[in-house]
């Protein structure tokens, strides 16, 4: 029985651990900042916001609730994408797809708004497919990491917290 747990525990967490070393580990977005950041976004309705690594699922639910769009969520780690599920539908939300998937191998063509609270490492991986899979006007809100080399339109500083940056595809 002893071995049944352990290998349980070792599938659930090998991928989350993967996720972590890809994406970022989990670290969770400040609430206070969350209406602020679903405002500076400035989403329309019938517009699509991704989420690159959903973690708990408190950006993508308070996307969702905040506003008429459709979210799409994408999570590597099982244990976050399980937690991420739960949250949607606790909140009821209907207007939204999440994938149990590696965001690196998915087309974005379709976002409109993508958040990102990534290392820099991935962020910086993530600028060419940004350039080449992106819409004009779309936005990008990277969460703690500026992205190398390029200018955010808005930027979020508040005392004790974590920068916001905004960024916008410009003739694309």
């Amino acid at each position: 029985m002893e071995f049944i747990i352990i290998l349980i525990l070792l599938i659930l967490m090998i991928p989350t651990a993967y996720a972590a070393i890809i994406g970022a580990p989990i670290a969770l977005t400040n609430k206070s900042l969350i209406d602020k950041i679903i405002e500076t976004a400035d989403l329309k309705d019938g517009e699509i916001f991704y989420e690159l690594g959903t973690g708990t699922g408190r950006i993508i639910t308070a996307f969702a609730k905040k506003r008429n769009i459709k979210v799409i969520g994408f999570e590597l780690s099982p244990i976050f994408y399980l937690i991420t599920l739960l949250n949607l539908k606790f909140h009821r939300i209907k207007n939204y797809e999440l994938h149990y998937k590696n965001f690196f191998s998915t087309d974005l063509k379709e976002a409109n708004v993508i958040f990102c609270f990534l290392m820099p490492k991935a962020m910086e991986k993530l600028e060419d497919k940004f350039l080449k899979e992106l819409k004009s006007e779309a936005r990008i809100i990277s969460y703690a990491f500026e992205i190398r080399d390029w200018t955010p339109y808005m930027i979020i500083k508040e005392k004790r917290k974590l920068p916001i940056y905004f960024y916008k595809i410009v003739n694309n």
